[in-house]
């Protein structure tokens, strides 16, 4: 019932008894009649000089969790109010769901509590807005009040291990590519500054650091510098999915873990990564960030931010398209990473195309079944069911090595809850 219906309710009550004592008389009927009328003056204290002014603040260790990890949380609520309360309920609209909150403030305004958040499956997720509830002892008459939402929380995919295979398969171009950045860290310039912390140690300057007694690192000019593109590919005719199937397909999901795999890596080795996807229903915008600017590690936009919101595109394969645009700024003779289900003709022809622009094109299958990823053959990988045989013929005619993702299980994240772990 609404507080204006409670009111109405409890002035209802208050007249009938009123009546009914006049009519009647008795001290049961002056009992009820005292007692309706309290009810009706209390809901209108509580509704005139209730909380007003209400402010929460949400206070979070930090902005961006791996899947599956615990994220804790700080509230702090503070308000006015004229009358004291006996009781508050904050209900909270988490993205682990509704988490509820009893205080007993009395003549206090300002409280602080905590509650965690686990279970979490990748993507971007904000708080909804919530209520705070009051009343009157009884819970007669009860009020409420919108509470602000809206601070975010990124949840990036969790990066699968390195498998048996891949360890071997991958070898050779993770060392090529590192081979490609030694290289290119020679040419660079001998500008330094002081040490700052999240600085790869690879990039420390010794010389100058025993001289000023100080760790120095290397200022490099990173457009000169070998760089790593990793695409994943979001079409839905790269995957084994249903119009009525829910988009974020287990082989997807191994898409989007290899990827986060792959930025892992460039990041350890302090390699600059450009990461695109391309599903054909997005808006191209020339100035994007996401797709045109290489990304290093202590970018405050990260790249696993960008996966966190990844999903598999509604767009028909006739409408998707890949832009040779998203190239421009890639160093020519890079490596490039593609990610995807299985292939399509549209990610061919692609591919074909960034060949014939000198880049090296790597590429990895997740639709694959458990014998052939166990069997690790890219001939029997070649001729499985459910994938372009014939863009896969050209592929190899055209020397771009074809892999399968070895890793064939997701880890199970948990349940989604939210518990409190008080004050």
């Amino acid at each position: 019932m609404t507080a204006l219906g409670q009111r109405i309710v409890s002035a209802v009550l208050v007249v009938v008894f009123a009546s009914l004592y006049q009519w009647h008389g008795g001290k049961a009927a002056l009992f009820l009649s005292v007692i309706a009328f309290l009810m009706f003056t209390g809901g209108l204290f509580l509704h005139w000089f209730g909380p007003r002014r209400i402010h929460i603040r949400r206070k979070i260790h930090t902005n961006r969790i791996e899947a599956g990890e615990q994220v804790r949380v700080l509230v702090e609520l503070e308000f006015n109010c004229r009358i004291p309360l006996l009781w508050i309920v904050l209900c909270e609209n988490t993205p682990a769901g509704v988490h509820r909150k009893l205080i007993f403030p009395g003549t206090r305004r300002q409280f602080s509590y905590q509650y965690e958040c686990s279970g979490l499956r990748r993507g971007v997720y904000r708080w909804d807005t919530g209520r705070l509830y009051w009343g009157d002892m009884f819970g007669w008459n009860t009020l409420s009040a919108e509470t602000a939402g809206g601070t975010p929380l990124i949840v990036v995919p969790q990066a699968t291990a390195w498998g048996k295979g891949d360890s071997v398969e991958f070898a050779a171009m993770i060392e090529g590519t590192l081979s490609e950045r030694r290289n290119s860290q020679g040419n660079r310039s001998p500008e330094f500054r002081e040490y700052q912390q999240g600085d790869p140690l690879g990039r420390v300057h010794w010389k100058s650091t025993a001289k000023t007694g100080k760790l120095q690192t290397f200022l490099p000019d990173t457009t000169d510098l070998a760089s790593l593109g990793i695409l994943v590919y979001e079409g839905a005719s790269g995957y084994d999915v249903k119009q009525r199937e829910n988009m974020d397909a287990p082989a997807f999901e191994r898409v989007v873990r290899a990827a986060a795999r792959w930025i892992h890596t460039a990041e350890r080795d302090d390699i600059p990564y450009y990461l695109w996807m391309e599903g054909g229903d997005k808006n191209y915008d020339a100035q994007d960030q996401w797709k045109h600017g290489p990304f290093h590690a202590d970018d405050e936009n990260h790249g696993l931010d960008k996966l966190a919101g990844a999903r598999i595109s509604k767009a028909q394969s006739g409408s998707v398209s890949l832009r040779t645009e998203m190239l421009d700024g890639l160093t020519s003779g890079s490596r490039i990473v593609v990610l995807t289900g299985k292939m399509d003709q549209v990610l061919a022809e692609w591919i074909i195309t960034a060949i014939g622009s000198g880049y090296r094109v790597e590429v990895q299958l997740t639709e694959a079944n458990q014998n052939q990823n166990q069997l690790g053959s890219t001939d029997r990988l070649m001729n499985g069911l459910g994938y372009d045989s014939l863009s896969l013929e050209r592929l190899r005619h055209s020397g771009v090595p074809i892999h399968a993702v070895t890793d064939v299980a997701l880890s199970s994240l948990g349940k989604v809850e939210v518990t409190d772990v008080g004050a």
